[in-house]
């Protein structure tokens, strides 16, 4: 469950409707919980956990029959395999290359099932924080891009961890709606008729 409070969404709500004052583009944050189940990380901690059984089993009972040491290597394995539950005991057993490739799809899966490329001028972008990963992924869509470097969005992303460490997760979202609106009012400025194509609020998924 991700813990952040109402007035928390609010204030990143409240970033994104002052951010798009200036602009067409459309700023949608979002958080979830985790871009996978990464149920490899999660049988890796389960082999760890029946080997760990095994050398206790051994060590305790070395008189015993070797049998034994195989039969504790069972309940091993399915504690194993529970503990990655605890994002912190899962962590070290994913891979880095399975977790940009999950988080970058993640974000890719979020942008089209929130319609982001449907504005009309291909001017939307979605900042995503991912908890489990501890990764942010910035996507914008191709009106942007052709205008924007890979060096601004990394730039943005920095910006925003560098915050977040700090354990204010609301203010690192913030931090980043607001530089993102910065580059959309320079490069696609509000007009008159400036109507909202994306819900201007703050999305949780577990």
């Amino acid at each position: 469950m991700i813990e952040i409070t109402q007035a928390e969404r609010d204030k990143v709500s409240q970033a994104v409707l002052e951010a798009e004052k200036h602009t067409t583009g459309e700023i949608v944050p979002m958080i979830v919980a985790q871009s996978d189940d990464y149920s490899g990380a999660r049988w890796r901690l389960a082999v760890a956990g029946a080997l760990f059984a095994g050398f206790l089993a051994y060590f305790f009972l070395g008189n015993y029959d070797a049998v034994w040491i195989l039969y504790a290597q069972i309940p091993g394995l399915y504690i194993g395999y529970a503990l990655g539950n605890v994002s912190v005991i899962l962590r070290p057993f994913m891979l880095e290359e399975k977790i940009s490739e999950e988080v970058n799809q993640r974000a890719l899966q979020a942008f089209y099932e929130h319609r982001l490329h449907h504005t009309k001028d291909r001017t939307a972008i979605l900042i995503m924080v991912s908890l489990l990963e501890h990764r942010v992924e910035i996507l914008a869509d191709a009106g942007i891009n052709e205008k924007v470097s890979k060096e601004t969005w990394q730039g943005i992303v920095s910006d925003m961890i560098a915050c977040i460490k700090t354990n204010d997760l609301a203010e690192g979202m913030c931090v980043a709606v607001r530089e993102c609106g910065e580059i959309l009012a320079k490069d696609f400025p509000g007009q008159h008729d400036n109507p909202d194509e994306v819900c201007n609020k703050l999305i949780v998924e577990d």
